[in-house]
């Protein structure tokens, strides 16, 4: 039970759906608990709601509905909204939405992760690899996902497999699942490491 002096009120969940958590991961000892007006659950030994960095910021276009925000390397902070947020899956580096409406996307495993530099949409290593974080090995938790927080440092973390149902029976030629950063899943031609 969370102290009645939580500035904030916290929901508990009874079902799967999952509350937008943008900028950081859900922190794994809040399961179903959610923060509301779009405060950010956080933990120091007791789950509490903290207000979100970017509350000044409006997503009005419904298209766009969905308040995120992430921070950089050098602790620069970004808010922005988002068409979606697949399973609450707000961490880690979004595609720049300049580069997914340029039809830009990243194949190669080795440089899967899609940004903007100067302008430029570039593909490059992710994060977590770089940093030798890069195992996922519970099948529960295949997919690598990570985050910034305000100070710059790296948070690498295993999710739930973004889209289980999913399958590619009906593409021979592509059999595998496999999945972006933002955990959009897609069929592959033969299995290799995923995020």
């Amino acid at each position: 039970m969370l102290p009645s002096s939580s500035l904030q009120a916290i929901v508990v969940l009874a079902f799967c759906a999952a509350a937008v958590q943008a900028g950081f991961r859900h922190p794994p000892d809040c399961e179903g608990l959610t923060c509301q007006d779009q405060a950010v659950m956080r933990y120091n030994g007791t789950c509490y709601c903290q207000s979100n960095p970017c509350s000044g910021h409006a997503c009005n276009d419904n298209k766009y509905p969905h308040l995120e925000f992430e921070y950089s390397q050098t602790g620069v902070l970004t808010c922005f909204c988002t068409k979606e947020c697949p399973q609450g899956l707000c961490a880690g580096e979004r595609k720049p939405p300049e580069c997914v409406e340029g039809g830009h996307h990243c194949p190669n495993k080795a440089q899967p992760v899609l940004h903007l530099d100067d302008g430029v949409c570039k593909c490059k290593s992710h994060p977590c690899v770089v940093a030798g974080r890069a195992a996922c090995d519970e099948p529960s938790l295949p997919m690598l996902d990570y985050s910034y927080d305000e100070a710059g440092k790296l948070d690498c973390f295993c999710r739930k497999h973004p889209c289980p149902h999913f399958t590619c029976t009906e593409t021979p030629n592509t059999p595998v699942v496999a999945w972006d950063q933002e955990g959009h899943c897609h069929c592959e031609a033969e299995e290799h490491d995923e995020l």
